[in-house]
């Protein structure tokens, strides 16, 4: 039997979209392997260290129910509990494993192989086709991601959304969000009232500061991604919630520009894995410059003229000032928008 022992400290997005499909073809290439996988339990702390749970434990939350792993280990960088106390999620407890018990493991001999998934994506980089060469699996091609909801999570979500009337058209955090990765936050009443007056209903948001409750308590992450299950369609810019969305089988419409297709839209990705047979998902591109930035480069956008840099108070993606108004995502109109989201979801 072979052991395969796999460490990954990603984000929110790789666990969705990277690690489910790469779990999935080691399983059908060896369907007797034996997989301990190794995440941490949310992002890093203000020291850069990882361990302290936090984002709801996405990493762990998102992971946990993948039936392809048989060992789910938590990372933490110093502590080691062999026993389980310290990381416990739904229910269910982990061993904790630090940098220091990793590495003797992975010398120890007791794994076929040791895959450490946490290295840099270039920009023209096709991100699965990089990971499966690692693996040492170059011609595969498996692309479906997808999260593995459980059948509470399910319930609770359906119950939520059960008084959310029809056309259910979701808006995506991040959508508004000021930096080189949003649409622009000036265009969102624009949209939303567009919706209304097309659909006859408003538009719900997704997202973590809009999580909605069950029973006086507020939706845990996956609970959360399974309301998704009941949209009709979700708009969104490449970011986490935009991969959720396409991972449960929402229709999407994804606001994209400045990297490369293949890197990370689900109108790619999901091609002949869609179920739906209209496949009613669609990427809508704006205008993207060369060399890609994805985004978050740490130089202006070629968009901004260097008076214009000054004048729009650009500092970095994360705080762009006025250019959240010019960047090429924001180029994308409400009217390019409600014309494409009509394809996928037609009126009345």
């Amino acid at each position: 039997m072979k052991k395969f022992l796999i460490k990954h400290v990603g984000n929110m997005g790789d666990l969705v979209f990277f690690i489910p499909p790469i779990l999935s073809v080691l399983k059908q290439k060896y369907p007797d392997c034996h997989i301990t996988f190794i995440t941490p339990w949310g992002f890093k702390d203000k020291h850069g260290r990882w361990g302290k749970r936090n984002q709801d434990g996405f990493c762990v939350s998102l992971i946990m129910t993948n039936p392809h792993i048989d060992q789910l280990i938590h990372w933490h960088d110093t502590k080691l509990d062999l026993s389980a106390r310290t990381c416990c999620e739904d229910g269910r407890c982990f061993p904790t494993w630090n940098r220091q018990y990793f590495n003797q493991q992975k010398n120890s001999g007791s794994y076929t192989n040791t895959y450490e998934l946490d290295f840099g994506i270039g920009h023209e980089d096709n991100p699965l086709k990089k990971i499966y060469r690692h693996l040492g699996l170059p011609q595969a091609d498996f692309t479906n991601y997808k999260i593995y909801l459980t059948p509470q999570d399910e319930y609770i979500a359906s119950n939520v959304m059960a008084s959310a009337p029809h056309p259910r058209i979701i808006l995506l955090e991040g959508l508004e969000g000021a930096t080189t990765r949003g649409w622009d936050p000036g265009k969102i009443d624009d949209l939303s009232s567009q919706i209304k007056k097309i659909y006859r209903v408003a538009p719900i948001w997704f997202g973590g500061k809009y999580t909605p409750e069950y029973k006086g308590r507020p939706l845990t992450l996956r609970e959360n991604m399974a309301t998704l299950t009941f949209a009709d369609a979700a708009i969104g810019v490449m970011s986490g919630p935009l991969h959720f969305a396409a991972a449960v089988g929402a229709p999407t419409l994804t606001l994209f520009c400045d990297q490369a297709l293949h890197r990370s839209a689900p109108a790619f990705f999901l091609n002949k894995y869609i179920a739906d047979k209209q496949r009613r998902h669609r990427t809508l591109l704006g205008p993207s410059s060369l060399p890609y930035t994805i985004l978050k480069s740490p130089n202006p956008p070629p968009e901004l003229t260097s008076a214009e840099v000054n004048r729009q108070h650009y500092k970095n993606w994360t705080r762009p000032g006025k250019q959240s108004t010019k960047s090429g995502l924001a180029a994308i109109t409400v009217s390019e928008i409600m014309t494409v989201l009509q394809d996928i979801l037609p009126p009345g």
